[in-house]
């Protein structure tokens, strides 16, 4: 049987544990698969998730509802498409030197969108692929961007929860 983008990701997430009791709690596994699903949606959105190596994905809610994940891309996978895609643009003008190699980094069309960065792995062939999930464009929300996305990263705040963020998504699909 074959197994859903949706099915994978919830087989390679990382769980939210709650930090004063140390153990998994209801809420965290409700944020956790919301935040799944928001992923899932926006990597399908984008095109991302014909290129990545499905077990490698993983996805976790932080402190302030922030939503991550990372990804291996599968051996081959074209990243110099990304430059074209009409759903993506590159926010970093060329790629930036770092620990990590050369890196570009790219943000989704869209609200909510991904926000992530590509890294070449020193060995020919991998490619490392880290981000968040941004509920308002800076491009065309500034303010948005701001209250919503920014601030809450530096600890200024929440970011919307992965649940509201998937009731978010679900509207826009059936308006």
């Amino acid at each position: 049987m074959s197994q859903t983008p949706s099915d994978v990701l919830s087989g390679h997430s990382e769980n939210t544990v709650d930090s004063k009791t140390n153990s998994y709690n209801e809420a965290g596994r409700n944020h956790l698969k919301s935040a799944i699903v928001v992923v899932d949606h926006l990597l399908h959105r984008t095109g991302l998730s014909r290129m990545l190596d499905a077990p490698s994905l993983s996805v976790s809610v932080g402190d302030g509802n922030w939503i991550s994940f990372s990804f291996q891309m599968q051996r081959g996978a074209d990243h110099s498409s990304l430059d074209i895609s009409k759903a993506l643009r590159r926010t970093s003008a060329k790629p930036a030197q770092g620990k990590s190699g050369q890196s570009a980094w790219f943000r989704s069309e869209g609200f909510p969108s991904l926000h992530f960065e590509v890294i070449p792995a020193e060995r020919l062939g991998e490619i490392f692929v880290r981000g968040h999930v941004d509920t308002a464009d800076p491009k065309g929300h500034f303010v948005a961007h701001l209250f919503r996305d920014y601030l809450p990263a530096h600890g200024m705040g929440t970011h919307p929860s992965p649940e509201k963020l998937l009731a978010m998504l679900e509207s826009r699909l059936a308006g």
